[in-house]
């Protein structure tokens, strides 16, 4: 018996199919039973519409494949028309004798490409549009069987609805137009987003239907199924309530498929689950099954407290809006997806800033696991693996990994992902301990650098996850080509330097011999005046390019910050030809006191320029006015300094506190200590008596961040607290040296 339905829910479930069209990015064309198209078809793009439209030239080309499958009673995958290209066909039953098909595609499976085309240009080469055709076409995503069968369980769901909606215009009666007003009202909106649950059954309640009370009851993690959302007479008192799936009438109907319906439940001893929460006994009870995600089950409950004589006119409706809700409560996971999808944007774009950043290949799978281990899904495990670290670094990263696996699946990485392998995308590798591990290969160049392991608890998580785990990838390849460029860069910059000492030691070994010295001198100094270790070597590498001029040192792009100090220096030989007074950074005001310093004592002859080599000493023998243009504050710390290293005023002067940890007695225990360069950072502030909040601001880290280090350096000098690190080292200056502190 075929079923007449209103133009108007035609519209309706047109406009249903094309949301859905959208939503997959697939065609949708919906058939009877003979293979007669039954609505219009949904063509996204050039491509789907021509195929679509020389169909339209052949007599029922549906019809075919219908008669040879028979009768369907689950939807089907096929690939007949070109090997490579499959379809999806979805039986719809309404409950009436009449069949309709659903029919979905085209998907291309994943590595089939190479087959594809050419079968596809034996069949269509002929058609007018064939190179646009083959444009689209090569395209078209490959898909694994896994996505393709995700593809078509939405459309599935599409059928179901449509379903339903065909069963429901069957038995639509004058009397019930109201409600249907309603479901046509739903399917507008849920074109426009997801429909909220509650909302709909506040307008079931005031739809002048038989049920006094509705509620949405969902299945949740341990199998229970529990009240979330009611309207209606007593909602407040039945939300939350749980009820066991196959336990009294209301877990018998969250078993089937059909709706159950009790008209006698008042004299049901089942019944309690209302009584119990102190609402009347109910005089008939429905439920009606419907599917939410992830295959869970859900109930819609309709519960009348009076005498109605309409309920079973109510019943098609009511089955549709179970339906809809069911597809309106996967819209609310996906909205929630979307939610984590931001934030995790979020911490894609920290890390775009972060990972480029890397001094080492240590320091990258460090940021890789920390980047990683925040993103929203929760990770169970993450492991880097680098194939070419260099000499001083671990072969890998891990966290969440149990100490005793880590060595083994490393291991079974090597066998699996050679040097030569060449991996253009990611893949799901599923272990023996119900743990997906999604292995994105680092590809830097065309060559294989490693890998970057994301564990997953479910095999649906790495696929959604995938993309966002490619992309940190693709970021940590950045990474590693950055660390191999730096670490050509630095080593042409030590070949560049060693050939100019070498060229003035040939030349000019007096002017090296000073060069050297006031070298060590800026080194000492600037540690003395407090600055950072990374700072106070710029000075001393500064101090060995002074005797070079800037135009040799200016040809190649090494140096370049030493150079800038350099380039300030020789600002001030020029000051007496200038209106105002150059600007020098604090760096420079102490390169220029340490090179003239090291170079007044010296006489004119043994300064003399051999500019014909390359080679000036200038810098070293600046003018005593220029000299006093220098800010007092670095001129007094400089004498300060010259004093308490003169062997006349050694046992006069106090010690300063940052040149505690430049005493050559420390030496050996720093490296007994294991002192990091960060962490030495934070001992010099600890001696200077600053605070946890004055290490943070001069660091730029965090007041936690300046506690973990602080523990870490009292574990590795067992110390408990700050007072016996100053006692330590000034005990260890003592047991070697004789100061008089």
């Amino acid at each position: 018996m075929a079923t007449v339905v209103p133009d108007s829910l035609m519209e309706e479930m047109e406009q249903l199919q094309e949301s859905f069209s959208r939503i997959t990015g697939q065609a949708i064309v919906l058939t009877d039973q003979e293979g007669n198209v039954f609505t219009r078809p949904v063509a996204p793009g050039m491509f789907y519409e021509v195929i679509l439209t020389s169909l339209q030239n052949i007599d029922n080309p549906f019809k075919p494949t219908l008669r040879r499958l028979g009768p369907l009673s689950h939807p089907v995958i096929l690939e007949e028309w070109i090997p490579g290209l499959k379809y999806a066909i979805i039986p719809l039953f309404p409950g009436y004798g009449q069949v309709y098909y659903l029919w979905s595609g085209i998907y291309m499976q994943e590595g089939t490409k190479a087959l594809v085309m050419p079968a596809f240009e034996a069949k269509m080469k002929n058609h007018p549009v064939y190179e646009h055709l083959c444009k689209e076409l090569l395209a078209l995503p490959e898909l694994s069987r896994e996505r393709i069968a995700e593809v078509r369980d939405k459309i599935a769901v599409l059928g179901r609805i449509l379903s339903k909606l065909l069963s429901g215009c069957a038995g639509a009666s004058s009397a019930t137009q109201g409600f249907g007003d309603m479901i046509s009202g739903l399917l507008m909106n849920l074109e426009k987003g997801y429909l909220k649950v509650e909302e709909v059954l506040q307008q079931l309640a005031a739809t002048p239907s038989a049920g006094d009370l509705y509620a949405f009851a969902k299945e949740n993690e341990a199998g229970e199924f529990q009240v979330k959302y009611a309207a209606g007479k007593g909602s407040d008192q039945l939300m939350n309530a749980a009820f066991q799936q196959g336990d009294g009438f209301l877990g018998q109907a969250a078993l089937g498929k059909e709706p159950r319906h009790w008209r006698t439940s008042a004299i049901d001893p089942r019944s309690l689950f209302f009584t119990q929460r102190g609402l009347p006994q109910p005089e008939y009870l429905s439920c009606y099954p419907a599917m939410i995600y992830g295959g869970r089950r859900a109930l819609l409950l309709t519960v009348g407290f009076g005498k109605s004589e309409h309920i079973q006119n109510y019943d098609p409706q009511e089955q549709c809006v179970a339906s809809l809700l069911g597809i309106s409560d996967r819209g609310q996971k996906l909205i929630r997806r979307e939610e984590l999808r931001k934030e995790g944007t979020l911490i894609l774009k920290e890390a775009v800033r972060l990972l480029p950043l890397a001094a080492s290949h240590k320091e990258l799978g460090s940021q890789l696991i920390d980047t990683v281990m925040s993103m929203p899904f929760s990770p169970a495990s993450v492991l880097v693996f680098f194939q070419n670290p260099t000499a001083d670094q671990s072969t890998y990263y891990a966290r969440g990994w149990p100490e005793a696996e880590e060595p083994f699946y490393v291991k079974d990485l090597k066998m699996r992902y050679s040097p030569q392998a060449f991996l253009s995308g990611s893949v799901i590798h599923e272990t023996s301990g119900e743990r997906f591990l999604l292995e994105c290969p680092l590809i830097a160049e065309n060559v294989y650098k490693g890998i970057l392991s994301i564990g997953f608890r479910k095999r649906i998580e790495a696929q959604e996850w995938r993309a966002f785990m490619e992309c940190i990838a693709t970021l940590a390849t950045t990474a590693i080509r950055l660390l191999e460029k730096d670490s050509r860069y630095a080593k042409q910059a030590e070949t560049f330097l060693n050939n100019l000492l070498q060229n003035l030691q040939y030349h000019h070994p007096e002017l090296q011999r000073i060069s050297l010295e006031a070298s060590n001198m800026a080194y000492d100094f600037a540690r003395y005046a407090g600055l950072p270790e990374k700072e106070s070597e710029r000075l001393k590498l500064a101090c060995k390019l002074a005797p070079f001029p800037l135009e040799v040192l200016m040809e190649y792009d090494f140096y370049i910050q030493e150079v800038s100090l350099l380039n300030q220096v020789d600002q001030l030989s020029a000051f007496y030809f200038e209106i105002e007074k150059p600007m020098l950074s604090f760096e420079a005001q102490l390169l220029a006191l340490v090179l003239h310093h090291a170079g007044k004592q010296e006489q004119a002859e043994t300064l003399k320029d051999n500019r014909e080599k390359g080679i000036v000493s200038s810098r070293f023998h600046l003018d005593i006015n220029v000299k006093a243009v220098i800010d007092a504050e670095p001129r007094v710390a400089f004498q300060s300094f010259l004093l308490s290293r003169s062997g006349e005023q050694r046992h006069m002067q106090p010690v300063s506190p940052v040149k505690l940890l430049n005493n050559t007695s420390l030496k050996s225990p720093k490296e007994e200590w294991g002192i990091s360069p960060r962490e030495e950072e934070v001992l010099e502030l600890i001696i200077l008596g600053k605070t946890n909040k004055d290490i943070a601001a001069a660091l730029f880290i965090s007041e936690h961040t300046v506690k973990n280090h602080l523990s870490r350096i009292f574990d590795k000098m067992n110390v408990s607290d700050r007072s016996q690190i100053i006692a330590l080292i000034y005990k260890r200056i003592l047991n070697s040296e004789r100061i008089e502190i």
